[in-house]
């Protein structure tokens, strides 16, 4: 094996050992906040996020129903409804790491093969490249753009193929990083949204 390869294989594999333990460690913080308490700051990501102009002014939005102690997005529903913004959810597609997205209410999502909430199968589905904007959930979060998901790709894997859609991260302030692992494959956000501020970046595939 040529030493660059070996090389490069050594990086992947401390990469992703990293990973896991960062992630581990922030979802045990993030659990040991008191529910109350993270409902409150769900509140008030929802009120940030409705003064970021690309949610304003995103026509369909990819939002996603809260996993565990992830960031609360009834608020965030609410108030894209309010001002007449279509809401669609992601789905996995089996045998297609890429998600799908389905049309439908908050209310009307059913337990999907993942154990996240998830459009039912009678859900139309909107085509990737409609979506104006999605909004993410994630583990951890750098202060210059980087995501750490939950570990199945699935939203890398998808937005690869949606350039023109907003990303944008929410997330507790406990669970921003300075720096994090990544690798080439992983998708750089535009904007991260926690309780205490609003970070916006530069991608430059957009």
């Amino acid at each position: 094996m040529p030493a660059e390869a070996a090389l490069s294989g050594t990086r992947e594999i401390g990469a992703s050992e990293e990973k896991r333990a960062l992630r581990a460690a922030l979802v045990a913080a993030r659990r040991a906040v008191p529910p109350a308490e993270r409902l409150e700051k769900s509140r008030t990501i929802a009120a940030r996020l409705d003064e970021v102009p690309a949610f304003r002014s995103a026509r369909i939005i990819a939002l996603y129903s809260g996993l565990g102690a992830e960031v609360d997005t009834g608020a965030i529903a609410a108030r894209a409804l309010a001002r007449g913004a279509l809401l669609v959810f992601p789905r996995v597609v089996p045998g297609d790491r890429r998600l799908a997205f389905g049309r439908c209410a908050p209310d009307a999502l059913a337990s999907g093969s993942l154990g996240a909430l998830e459009p039912p199968a009678d859900a139309p589905e909107v085509p990737r490249e409609a979506v104006d904007l999605v909004l993410m959930p994630g583990v951890a979060f750098s202060a210059d753009g980087h995501r750490l998901g939950r570990g199945g790709g699935y939203y890398d894997a998808t937005l690869e193929s949606m350039p023109r859609a907003v990303r944008i991260g929410l997330a507790f302030e406990l669970q921003v990083v300075p720096a994090l692992p990544f690798e080439a494959h992983d998708a750089r956000l535009d904007a991260l949204v926690t309780e205490e501020r609003t970070l916006l970046f530069r991608r430059e595939s957009r």
